[in-house]
C-alpha cells in the first residue's frame, strides 16, 4: 500500500484482491463446498416450509449456513493475512469466527437500517417524478388487480425502468458509503481479536471515493459472475429469478430442485467471497494505524 493513507492504490487493491482469488480457490475450496452444500440445504428447507413443510428447519439451516459463512470467511482472512489454514478442511468455530461472526451481524443490522432509511428518503424524494411520470390511473383506482397490473406495465416501460434504476443508485450511494468507511472491519476484528466496528471509521476518512473505486472495480466483475450462475441455477432448476414469481413457483418446485438452486448459487459466489475477504485484508494493511507494508 501507499505511504499515504488517503490515496489508497485503486489498481493496486484489484490486482492483488483477484491474484489472491485465483491463488486461494483451490485451497479454500473444499471448505465452500461444505458451504455451498448447506446454501442448498437452506433453500430446500425453505421450498419445504413455503409448501406445509416444518419451518424450524428453514430457520435452523439459515443460521448453520451463516456460521459456515463466517467460518469460511475466517478461513480465507487467515490465508490472506497469515499465509495459515486451520481447523478440519479450514473449517473451524471458535473465539475468532464468534467475534466476526458478531461484527457482521452488527455491519449487517447498520446496513439494514441505513438502507431503510434511505429507501424511504429517496422514495418521498422521487415522489414528484411518481406523479409526472406515472400514467392516470384513476380509472382502475377501484379496482385492486388492474392497479396493480397497470403499476407492474409502467415500471416494465422505459421511464419506469429508467426510474426504478435512478432510485436504486439514489438509495445505493449511503451503503457504498458506509461499506467503504468499515471496509476494513473484517480483517481488523480477526488481526485485533476484538470486534472491530467503529474503530475502522476514522481509518478511512477522507478516502471514501477512492475505496469506493477500488471495491467497484475489484467485485462488480465477480458480482456480474455471481448473477449469471443465479440465471443459471435457475434455467437448470426452474427457481424463478423474480421473487414476485416465487409464490406460484412454490407450487412445482420440490426441495430437491431448491438445493441444486442453492448450491450452484452458492458455487457461482465464492469468487466474490474470497475477493472480498482479499480486498478487506489489503484496505487493513493500508489504513491500520500500525500498518507494515505487504
Amino acid at each position: 500500500m501507499s505511504d499515504r493513507p488517503d490515496q489508497p492504490p485503486i489498481l493496486e487493491a484489484a490486482r492483488y484482491s483477484w491474484r489472491f482469488t485465483a491463488a486461494t480457490l483451490v485451497p479454500t475450496l473444499p471448505a465452500y463446498l461444505v458451504r455451498a452444500v448447506i446454501s442448498g440445504a437452506t433453500t430446500a428447507a425453505m421450498f419445504s416450509s413455503l409448501n406445509g413443510g416444518v419451518l424450524p428447519f428453514d430457520l435452523l439451516a439459515s443460521i448453520i449456513g451463516f456460521a459456515v459463512t463466517i467460518a469460511c470467511m475466517a478461513l480465507t482472512l487467515r490465508l490472506a493475512l497469515g499465509g495459515e489454514i486451520k481447523g478440519m478442511a479450514g473449517l473451524q468455530f471458535g473465539m475468532d469466527e464468534g467475534r466476526l461472526l458478531s461484527a457482521h451481524a452488527i455491519f449487517y443490522a447498520l446496513f439494514i437500517f441505513l438502507g431503510f432509511i434511505a429507501l424511504f428518503v429517496v422514495i418521498v424524494a422521487f415522489t414528484p417524478v411518481f406523479a409526472m411520470m406515472m400514467p392516470d390511473l384513476e380509472a382502475v383506482a377501484d379496482d385492486p388487480v388492474a392497479f396493480q397490473a397497470a403499476v407492474e406495465e409502467f415500471f416494465r416501460s422505459a421511464p419506469g425502468i429508467a426510474l426504478s434504476l435512478g432510485i436504486l443508485a439514489a438509495t445505493s450511494v449511503p451503503l457504498f458509503y458506509l461499506s467503504a468507511r468499515l471496509v476494513s472491519f473484517p480483517a481488523a476484528t480477526l488481526m485485533r481479536k476484538k470486534i472491530m466496528i467503529f474503530e475502522t471509521w476514522s481509518w478511512t476518512k477522507g478516502s471514501v471515493l477512492p475505496v469506493v473505486a477500488a471495491m467497484l472495480l475489484t467485485l462488480a466483475p465477480l458480482w456480474v459472475l455471481s448473477i449469471i450462475g443465479v440465471f443459471i441455477a435457475s434455467g437448470v432448476t426452474g427457481v424463478p429469478v423474480l421473487f414476485s414469481s416465487m409464490a406460484s413457483a412454490t407450487l412445482t418446485i420440490n426441495p430437491l430442485m431448491g438445493f441444486v438452486f442453492g448450491f450452484v448459487t452458492s458455487l457461482f459466489s465464492i469468487p466474490f467471497t474470497i475477493a472480498a475477504a482479499g480486498l478487506s485484508a489489503f484496505m487493513y494493511r493500508g489504513f491500520e494505524p500500525d500498518r507494515n507494508a505487504f
